[in-house]
């Protein structure tokens, strides 16, 4: 069954049991639940007309309940990511990380190509090197061309065989940069652009003879695009086994578009997607976005961290109301 909203749909309501690749990963849910670091990705505190102090998002992050904090689109020769390096040992986070973003797969940028490699490949020297160490994701950002009139029809539907040889090498480079700097490094799926379905990201991956780094999964790009696998054949991919990276976000979706929502405000099952997870066996980081989710930023990132601690209360405390029970 490919398409992913009709997948959740029949599975919520047939009562299915675990999958293969749960059973053959062992995983226990009644006993056995991974306690994931929960990390606020920086872009909670951004946009609507404000503007809030490192040192503010720090301590919102810290009072919220989060376990580490990702910086995204930084600049690490800037004052401001310098202003944030002398804050970093006040905050007690354990798990750090960092995003970055490339549109040199477009036509109009392709020339810059080379420029940007360089730009990724100091970052991850940065982030290497850095007492924090914290993970790197990437995304090939960039619609033009490959526009289109709904979510499906963009993207990697649209890419030609330029634009891929494009991809393949900005990611061979970032992979083997991971590897040098030893850096957890992920590919970020984001709708609209080459890579937004875990199919291309695979596709990427295999085309850059990735060896150090996978693919994240992103609920919410996952769920956006009606071409996306369903979860169980995601996961079963063989480039899961590097899955080390997890985006938990809600929205509310059209077939053109979606506005991202708290987390139990939008139309994503995340109990769902949660015992997925843990009967999969993930148990590195999962992170949470809050672009454009309007009103009191705390409150928005807050309702990340209450609802994940909520469902995890629930499947220990009511093992038979786990949805793969």
């Amino acid at each position: 069954m490919k398409n992913r909203r009709d997948f959740i749909r029949n599975t919520a309501l047939g009562g299915v049991g675990f999958s293969l690749l749960a059973r053959d990963r062992g995983m226990i849910l009644k006993t056995e639940l991974p306690d994931n670091p929960l990390i606020l990705f920086d872009n909670f505190h951004v946009g609507q007309g404000r503007s809030y102090s490192w040192k503010s998002k720090f301590a919102a992050a810290k009072h919220a309940g989060f376990d580490g904090f990702e910086f995204a689109g930084q600049d690490p020769t800037s004052d401001s990511w310098k202003e944030a390096m002398d804050l970093t040992a006040t905050t007690g986070f354990k798990v750090w990380g960092f995003h970055m973003t490339t549109r040199a797969v477009i036509d109009r940028l392709a020339d810059t190509i080379d420029d940007e490699i360089g730009r990724i490949i100091e970052n991850v020297r940065v982030c290497g090197k850095s007492p924090l160490r914290p993970y790197c994701t990437l995304s090939l950002s960039g619609t033009e061309e490959l526009g289109g009139t709904t979510v499906a029809e963009r993207g990697s539907a649209k890419a030609q065989d330029r634009h891929w040889a494009r991809a393949y090498k900005i990611i061979s480079a970032f992979d083997a940069a991971c590897s040098e700097y030893e850096v957890v490094g992920s590919l970020y799926p984001h709708i609209n652009w080459i890579c937004d379905t875990p199919q291309s990201a695979f596709k990427i991956l295999q085309g850059a003879q990735a060896k150090s780094i996978g693919s994240a999964f992103c609920s919410h790009h996952w769920f956006g695009n009606k071409n996306s696998d369903d979860i169980d054949t995601v996961l079963a991919n063989p480039w899961m086994d590097r899955l080390r990276y997890v985006v938990l976000t809600n929205g509310h979706f059209s077939d053109t578009g979606f506005r991202a929502a708290r987390f139990n405000d939008g139309d994503i099952d995340m109990a769902w997607i949660l015992a997925k997870l843990y009967a999969f066996g993930y148990k590195g980081p999962i992170s949470s976005q809050g672009w454009n989710i309007g009103g009191d930023p705390y409150i928005a990132c807050k309702a990340f961290v209450d609802g994940v601690h909520a469902i995890r209360r629930r499947f220990f405390e009511h093992p038979e109301m786990n949805p793969l029970a």
